[in-house]
């Protein structure tokens, strides 16, 4: 499973590479889904060439999405075989639609000013419209990172291991309101505390008094840039206070983040970003070196 979905995030257009360590921890985590009747395996000549993953998440706004996760080896990912898990994965997820009820899925797309091809076609002529779009950006180098300060009453702090229930709390209620918004649950802080490349020296916290109002809690895969013969390291799960955000925490932050990269050893950097994300998120990464390397496209259809 791991290596069919390396493949498939590849040939989308992003490189992070999942573990067998982090599947681990995915799966010893998941709710809303029961790996012995919500997970199938396809083979061709006794060889894993897809997989599906089915669930459901209820969303703040009071909409329950029914997921659909189907990545397919490149070579075997054509329309016959991508219906056919789509419809089965659909069929198999309708007796628990509650209330208003979508499916969701997801597909690399060219763009938003291009038509859609190849998966996102695919899911568009089934019905699927797409609603939210995120893009994967690289920083192909570590040079020239622009100073960037915290503002005034704001400071960075060491992040001890007694803080990182805190921590991730105050990322939780900072994405409050998004699209994707639901109450956490423990299997969503034990997923992030027990990942495998969790390295809190990494993380930049900035604090106010004793409030989290801003994060970068990066992380570096060995494995991947071993396998990948590269030195990146990942700037994710960023996060501002609703009430201090455009003062420059992002930024102050991301740029330390690149910079402690640097003191590692990394030449390069990546992180995912809602392109629509109400806060400039997509500006902000770009004005500090990040290029656009591939976008990817939530899709959602009404249970009829």
């Amino acid at each position: 499973m791991v290596r069919v979905l390396a493949a498939a995030r590849v040939a989308a257009g992003n490189p992070e590479m999942p573990t067998v360590e982090q599947f681990d921890v995915t799966y010893a985590n998941l709710h809303d889904c029961d790996p012995a009747t919500d997970i199938a395996i396809v083979e061709k000549d006794g060889e894993m060439v897809a997989y599906t993953r089915t669930s459901f998440e209820d969303l703040g706004t009071g909409v329950r999405d029914l997921v659909v996760f189907t990545p397919i080896l490149p070579g075997h990912a054509d329309r016959t075989v991508f219906d056919a898990l789509v419809a089965a994965d659909e069929k198999h997820l309708r007796p628990a639609a509650e209330g208003e009820t979508r499916f969701r899925a997801y597909a690399s797309h060219p763009g938003p000013d291009a038509p859609a091809v190849g998966q996102s076609a695919w899911l568009e002529a089934a019905g699927y419209t797409a609603t939210e779009w995120s893009a994967v950006l690289v920083r192909p180098h570590l040079d020239d990172i622009p100073e960037r300060t915290l503002p005034e009453g704001v400071e960075l702090r060491p992040v001890t291991e007694d803080q990182v229930r805190q921590i991730l709390d105050a990322h939780f209620e900072a994405f409050r309101g998004e699209w994707d918004f639901r109450e956490p649950l423990e299997e969503d802080y034990a997923e992030l505390i027990d990942r495998p490349d969790r390295d809190v020296s990494l993380w930049r916290v900035a604090w106010a008094g004793d409030t989290v109002v801003g994060q970068v809690k990066t992380f570096i895969n060995a494995e991947e840039n071993a396998e990948r013969g590269y030195l990146r390291g990942y700037t994710e799960y960023i996060s501002t206070h609703a009430e201090w955000r455009n003062r420059g925490i992002a930024g102050a932050l991301l740029a330390m983040s690149l910079e402690e990269l640097r003191r590692r050893g990394m030449t390069e950097a990546s992180l995912g970003v809602d392109t629509n994300n109400p806060g400039g998120a997509f500006q902000l990464y770009t004005s500090l070196g990040f290029e656009l390397r591939a976008y990817e496209v939530v899709y959602t259809k009404p249970v009829a």
